[in-house]
């Protein structure tokens, strides 16, 4: 069994893993879960890998230096596909003997650092047969995750990736934030992250300086110096609205410049660039059975996925997409950004 998959696989000397039968099938899907995945323990919209056929999957795109796991369905009933022990690099993950497939087993593969990876898992003989190959290929794509009570996320190594916010199109340094700002919670209205992880092995986007110890005030129509922070024991500081500058609809656009290290508040109700763009150019995305359907936009069209891989794009203004798995995907236009999941 062993000979005959490894002449059929043809991989230039990737090692077979064997997989420890519990009633053994080729899976129908395959996702990826831990602090490395992009969805990070987010069952809900846990990472697909594209389903290639044969037994196939495969996924390119962001991983953390974190924890990682396969899993066959977005739950935690799921059958789990893990190496033999804990902390196994997967990188590495063709030199295991074993791969063990098991409902509820908390073994996981380690990513040695943050990057693009380029995964592949092959089943064979019924699902009998397992093997995992893995590579880091470039460096990750950039982003930033918002903390805060604007976004209500807190906790940076576990930021629900519906949150993630990608580089404005055509750049790589420029991240922007729309949302609302709400009196209390002591004005701790903004800060970000380079990446979701622990709060000692991410970059923090901070005040150059605050007020009251703890949050700098800004008013709108304002661009502030940011400073870089890492875990230098000064990280619980945050941008933020007075109440009486703030109401439950006021909607605010906070754009980060990691270029020149600054940040820009803007009211959007006062933007007669942004109400021209809503009246005149209504942009909208929605999943119609498989197929995601946009329209509305004025320009191009760009399509993303959470761990900010681009899935399709267009010059025109309209796009259908069909046949997208089941995740998060952010739609980019001249007008904006929207996020919708499916």
């Amino acid at each position: 069994m062993r000979q005959n998959l490894l002449k059929s696989m043809a991989l230039g000397g990737a090692m077979l893993l064997s997989a420890a039968s519990l009633s053994a099938a080729v899976p129908e899907h395959l996702y990826m879960v831990g602090e490395a995945s992009p969805s990070l323990w987010h069952i809900d919209v846990a990472q697909e890998m594209t389903n290639e056929g044969d037994g196939v999957f495969s996924y390119r795109g962001t991983l953390y230096k974190q924890n990682l796991q396969f899993i066959d369905q977005r739950s935690w009933d799921g059958v789990r596909y893990v190496p033999p022990v804990s902390g196994w690099h997967l990188t590495q993950a063709h030199t295991a003997e074993q791969i063990i497939a098991e409902v509820g087993n908390e073994n996981r593969f380690w990513v040695p650092e943050n990057g693009t990876y380029e995964v592949k898992v092959y089943f064979s003989d019924g699902g009998e047969s397992v093997m995992i190959t893995a590579q880091w290929v470039d460096e990750m794509a950039p982003m930033v995750c918002p903390l805060g009570a604007a976004s209500g996320q807190w906790d940076s190594a576990s930021v629900h990736p519906s949150v993630n916010i990608y580089p404005q199109e055509g750049t790589e340094d420029i991240f922007v934030w729309e949302g609302t700002v709400k009196p209390g919670s002591d004005s701790k209205h903004f800060k970000f992250i380079s990446y979701p992880c622990n709060y000692w092995e991410t970059w923090f986007y901070l005040p150059e300086s605050v007020d009251n110890g703890v949050v700098k005030f800004v008013k709108t129509g304002e661009t502030y110096k940011i400073r870089r922070a890492w875990n230098d024991g000064n990280l619980d500081h945050f941008w933020g609205f007075a109440d009486e500058d703030c109401t439950p609809e006021k909607k605010i656009r906070a754009t980060l410049n990691l270029g020149d290290d600054t940040i820009r508040f803007d009211n959007l109700e006062n933007d007669p660039t942004d109400v021209a763009d809503v009246s005149e150019n209504i942009v909208k995305a929605i999943f119609i059975g498989d197929d995601l359907v946009i329209a509305g936009a004025s320009s191009g069209i760009a399509v993303y996925d959470i761990s900010g891989r681009m899935v399709a794009s267009t010059a025109t203004g309209s796009l259908t997409i069909p046949g997208l798995s089941n995740g998060v995907y952010v739609v980019k236009t001249a007008d904006g950004a929207i996020k919708v999941a499916k």
